[in-house]
């Protein structure tokens, strides 16, 4: 109680001094400007000293000079300037923050109980970090400087500026430690680079998927929104989210880093409920390439439009982007867009037979993609009628024998859009099309022969950014669709599947390999299949490096330092050696805590030297 009371005297100290401050400042400011006037009433001229000019005005003019010339915010395409429309990819701010939609959903009580726990429990605390837009910085976040991470306007084309990341030299050293780190297989080695640069985004990124894998989420989407927070930090002055037309090319390897950085983070808002920030943020990932879409954000709006209660922003996106993406030949395009508009319906107070646009959307779709209905009615639990499922039409729609590119669209879209099926005026207004749609199949309705020729036509090769989808989004089911020629490259969760036109500011250097695969025997290839850090010639890799390179008795002064003139025994019992080493080394780093490398810091640095 006397510590509470001493604050409070402190608190009201200060709130007088700054009151008497605000005083004397507006005491000064008076005399000055327009009130200020000679006996004729005008405002006596400045003085020769002073200048007409702002001291800001002067300093973005040299900054321009800097930087090879003035940069102006471009203006929105004509089409939209001439008619004053706003974009459909527009980004509202508001909704960019996910706590701010926690509290509207729990109410702002929970969230601060919540968000004092936390501050609690953290045993640093900091106070120079800047407020961003993209993710909310937190107080245990170590401080940044100068990362090396920096954005430049690249050109203005149609009515767009497109920009690009780029890497220091300094960031490029870190780039390399970080792909020697990733081969290593060792996330403990990923977390050391992130206790010296902890703002490293491709390691936050790959250290991220590893805490995911470990069913640790809420560190794994803290380490997600602090590799946003860097990118804000590091972006150009005149890059506007907002306004929906600033580019970044997915080709360029420097960019890459940030379409992956805000996917997950979709995924992990999504878990948290906050949908309408997820969609938000779909709505800022598909604005940064609408043309390429690398990351198929077009798979994944609908949903949270639809979770989000955005339905008339779904049904504009369609009738916009229908003519030029063809968004209808997409399955939950096909099954969002009726569903949205079954919504607004009944927020209108519309009944189940009211809503005829609705329902010829939704018979258009269940024709045409009639594979996914039983699917989609056994993830939901629901029992379909014994008249709709022992139909010829849909009982001999087998989702395996569709195209590759077909199957792994619906297949998607029932992981993912199941729940929104659930709702039992939904599941009786789809049984009441489905039958309208098995009359419609026994009348011999045109559209049923169009939809099977054109399905038979289309999908018959699968792009690359939905292979791309498939493997961030990580479905277990979806996954095990995939060709072979997919699932046999690696693939790295930092960039994963490249594109064939990748660029980049700067290559790895090259690394000379100790052992040639074409020089290693039967026993050292089985033994580097198991562990791959194995490798028998490494210099001082054992205690009998140094006597394999000591020249043999009688040998004619030739040198024998190769794995061809020592006897069989002697490699078999060098590599053992080899082996019994590595061991022990993989069950020492299976052991180590994959968290103890961030909490210690410098401590453990030190501490693994002292052993050393």
């Amino acid at each position: 109680r006397r510590r509470r009371r001493k604050k409070k005297k402190k608190r009201r100290k200060r709130r007088r001094k700054k009151k008497k401050r605000r005083k004397k400042r507006r005491r000064k400011a008076k005399p000055q400007g327009s009130g200020h006037q000679n006996a004729e009433g005008h405002t006596p001229p400045a003085k020769a000293g002073s200048s007409s000019r702002d001291e800001v005005d002067t300093a973005v003019e040299e900054v321009n000079k800097l930087l090879g010339g003035k940069l102006v915010l471009p203006p929105p395409p004509p089409e939209l300037a001439r008619h004053g429309a706003r974009p459909i990819l527009t980004v509202d701010r508001r909704y960019l923050n996910a706590n701010t939609e926690m509290r509207r959903i729990f109410g702002s009580n929970v969230v601060r109980a919540e968000q004092r726990k936390r501050v609690a429990h953290s045993s640093t605390r900091s106070r120079h970090v800047q407020t961003t837009i993209l993710a909310v910085p937190r107080d245990t976040w170590p401080k940044m400087d100068k990362p090396g991470l920096s954005m430049i306007p690249v050109e203005y084309k149609d009515g767009y500026q497109w920009f690009m990341f780029e890497h220091s030299p300094a960031y490029q050293k870190v780039q390399c430690m970080f792909w020697d780190a990733v081969e290593t297989f060792d996330p403990n080695s990923i977390a050391s680079i992130l206790n010296r640069y902890p703002y490293h985004v491709d390691s936050l990124l790959q250290l991220s998927e590893v805490c995911r894998m470990g069913e640790d989420i809420t560190m794994a989407a803290e380490l997600i929104e602090r590799t946003l927070y860097c990118f804000e930090r590091c972006c150009h002055t005149l890059f506007n989210i907002s306004q929906g037309n600033c580019r970044l090319s997915y080709s360029r390897a420097e960019n890459r880093p940030f379409f992956i950085a805000l996917f997950r983070h979709i995924y992990y808002t999504g878990r948290r409920g906050c949908h309408r920030t997820a969609l938000e943020f779909c709505k800022l990932l598909l604005s940064l390439d609408p043309e390429g879409d690398p990351l198929c954000a077009l798979l994944i709006i609908d949903y949270f439009a639809i979770r989000a209660g955005e339905y008339q922003f779904l049904l504009d996106l369609s009738n916009q982007w229908d003519k030029s993406r063809n968004l209808s030949q997409l399955p939950n395009f096909a099954f969002s867009a009726p569903l949205a508009m079954f919504h607004l319906a009944r927020a209108e107070g519309c009944g189940l037979q009211d809503t005829p646009k609705a329902d010829e959307l939704l018979q258009q779709a269940l024709i045409g993609f009639p594979s996914l209905l039983l699917p989609l009615m056994d993830k939901c639990g629901v029992v379909v009628d014994s008249g709709v499922k022992t139909h010829p039409f849909y009982s001999s729609c087998d989702l395996d024998r569709d195209p590759t590119a077909l199957r792994v669209l619906i297949k998607l879209y029932i992981e993912r859009s199941h729940s929104l099926w659930k709702e039992p005026e939904v599941i009786s207004w789809l049984e009441c099309n489905c039958r309208r749609v098995v009359a419609r199949v026994d009348s011999k309705d045109p559209l049923v022969e169009t939809c099977t020729e054109q399905r038979g036509r289309r999908y018959l090769g699968t792009p690359t950014n939905v292979y791309r989808h498939v493997v961030v989004s990580e479905f277990e089911h979806v996954v095990a669709v995939l060709p072979k020629e997919v699932t046999s490259r690696p693939i790295t969760m930092y960039d994963p599947l490249p594109p064939e036109d990748s660029t980049a500011g700067y290559s790895r250097p090259e690394r000379v390999q100790p052992v040639s695969s074409a020089n290693e025997s039967l026993i050292s290839l089985f033994l580097r299949s198991l562990l791959p850090s194995f490798n028998l010639q490494a210099p001082g890799a054992n205690p009998q490096q140094a006597r394999r390179q000591q020249p043999q008795a009688g040998g004619g002064g030739a040198g024998g330092g190769t794995l061809g003139t020592q006897s069989p025994a002697l490699n078999l019992q060098l590599a053992l050696e080899q082996l019994t080493q590595s061991l022990h080394d993989l069950v020492a780093q299976l052991r180590a805590p994959l968290g103890e490398g961030e909490g210690q810091g410098s401590g453990e640095e030190g501490s693994s030297e002292d052993g050393e």
